[in-house]
């Protein structure tokens, strides 16, 4: 019993790592079940580099994510955005683990305004793992691309290829960082109330349908909420907006393994 709860975590851990090294979305993504590639915030620098260039102001933003209420497996994220003339440059830092394993991911990324209704952009990642003398230990180079476009006032796309670089993980089995896509729509019936659809394929698992709406009442609150399938879940969360503050908490309920709750507090420069 004493080595079986560190060696769940270092299994569980690698599979996480392997799908996705580590789940700093922040929790307006986590909120609408992970359909992200259409939100026009700071969180964009990880979930679709090319959305940052909409960016008003220099924003920081701090994260902590604990899926299934397991404390080791909490992941802690800070993410800056700084607009620029042509769009807007982003950095992260994430990290994960406990003293049997840990996991680092530093990012860096831009994105460009090429005309009115379109934006992309590009983001290069250092990721490192740490599982201890006896295990794995690995640095990885990575990279992801994003698009978005505004269709009409009412309807915007957005889709990002995450690890289009294919980056090997070990030679063994020719092992590799997944790699993963998603494509979105967004309809905004105004701007209060907006309903998001997408698609979302890893190349190693079936295709997954999103689905969710943010509504936000007054200049103060917002109400978001999410379900997708494969695996099946379902998402709600709540934020509250002070001046240049953001406060939003946010979770995800696994149909078999339970909560994930994420707490995001976001700041914006004056």
């Amino acid at each position: 019993m004493k080595y079986f709860l560190p060696l769940i975590s270092i299994i569980f851990s690698q599979s996480i790592y392997i799908g996705q090294l580590l789940q700093n979305s922040g929790a307006f993504s986590t909120s609408i079940a992970g359909l992200d590639v259409n939100n026009e915030n700071i969180w964009s620098i990880n979930n679709n580099i090319g959305q940052l260039s909409k960016l008003e102001k220099t924003t920081i933003s701090i994260s902590s994510f604990q899926p299934f209420l397991i404390k080791d497996f909490t992941t802690s994220s800070f993410v800056l955005g700084v607009p620029t003339n042509m769009g807007a440059i982003g950095i992260n830092y994430s990290n994960s683990g406990n003293i049997h394993l840990q996991m680092h991911h530093i990012g860096c990324g831009y994105s460009l305004k090429m005309g009115e209704n379109f934006q992309s952009g590009i983001k290069l990642n250092y990721s490192q793992i740490n599982a201890g003398d006896f295990y794995n230990n690995n640095s990885l180079f990575s990279a992801d691309i994003g698009m978005g476009a505004d269709l009409s006032e009412e309807l915007k796309i957005g889709a990002i290829i995450n690890n289009f670089t294919f980056t090997k993980m070990a030679n063994f089995n020719d092992e590799r960082l997944t790699t993963n896509f998603m494509f979105g729509a967004s309809y905004y019936f105004s701007k209060d109330l907006i309903i998001h659809t997408g698609i979302e394929k890893n190349i190693n698992y079936p295709a997954s349908f999103l689905a969710g709406i943010n509504y936000q009442p007054n200049e103060k609150i917002f109400l978001n909420a999410g379900v997708g399938s494969k695996p099946n879940l379902s998402s709600f969360g709540f934020g509250i907006i002070q001046q240049n503050l953001i406060f939003c908490f946010a979770t995800q309920i696994h149909l078999f393994l339970g909560w994930s709750p994420e707490i995001s507090v976001t700041y914006q420069l004056k």
